[in-house]
């Protein structure tokens, strides 16, 4: 089966913030994503494939599938190296009664604006067990598809939601809220709680001055060299990492 004018307009329209909001739908686009994508619980509404891959050996079960030419797929994919093909999900949406706040660690993000930061911090939160992230109001999209690219899969078993932060936190008072920031406390020396927040801010600006009546402690990577500053990542995968060490 070939995709309908209708459908091409909907894929195209996925391939915007408003389009993916206004639809409750999202891209997830590549082999190894959709092969993940299968063996998940998100609702799939349909797959397009490269012609050439109708005997990829994918676990399809009923999934409306289409085969379209090498060139459209590339052409409807918001990937320009995606040659394989995209499936066409229905989005999540996760509510505060979902998370539980009292067992290990929660990720926060302050203001990550950089699609491909996010999604490699979902990835590094899968290798390290931690399935739940807050998100400032301002944090990039969750359903981005650069998002979803970079998280290598990550995002299937990753529970968020997007908030005021300030107000957030009132409402956790009991629970350790550790910032990461360049006046920390050395995090190779730090103690951390059993459980708490860990929070992540922008990656030109740090966490904002408006969170700071919420931390109840700061840690920081101590450098040896001369560089301004870490990805923000990379700097979530070194603190996660000194957390579970001790766990």
């Amino acid at each position: 089966m070939k995709l309908s004018n209708n459908q091409i307009k909907l894929i195209n329209s996925l391939h915007s913030k408003k389009g993916r909001i206004d639809n409750n739908l999202f891209l997830v686009e590549g082999e190894k994503g959709i092969r993940e994508l299968l063996e998940s619980s998100f609702e799939i509404v349909f797959i397009v494939l490269n012609e050439k891959e109708i005997n990829a050996g994918l676990n399809l079960k009923e999934t409306l599938t289409y085969f379209e030419s090498e060139n459209n797929v590339i052409k409807y994919s918001s990937l320009t190296t995606n040659e394989f093909g995209f499936a066409v999900v229905k989005s999540r949406k996760f509510e505060i009664n979902d998370f539980d706040f009292t067992l290990g660690y929660t990720v926060v993000l302050d203001g990550i604006r950089d699609p491909g930061n996010l999604g490699t911090i979902l990835r590094i939160c899968d290798w390290y067990g931690i399935d739940q992230v807050i998100c400032s109001l301002d944090t990039t999209e969750f359903y981005n598809p650069k998002v979803i690219s970079a998280s290598m899969g990550s995002f299937l078993r990753t529970k968020y939601i997007y908030g005021d932060l300030p107000i957030f936190f009132k409402q956790f008072n009991k629970i350790p809220i550790i910032g990461a920031t360049l006046k920390g406390k050395n995090v190779h020396e730090y103690t951390f709680p059993l459980n708490g927040f860990i929070i992540f801010g922008n990656e030109s600006e740090g966490i904002r001055g408006s969170l700071n009546g919420s931390l109840t402690d700061q840690v920081k990577i101590p450098h040896w060299g001369t560089a301004e500053s870490l990805n923000v990542a990379i700097s979530a995968g070194i603190i996660l990492d000194n957390i579970k060490r001790q766990g």
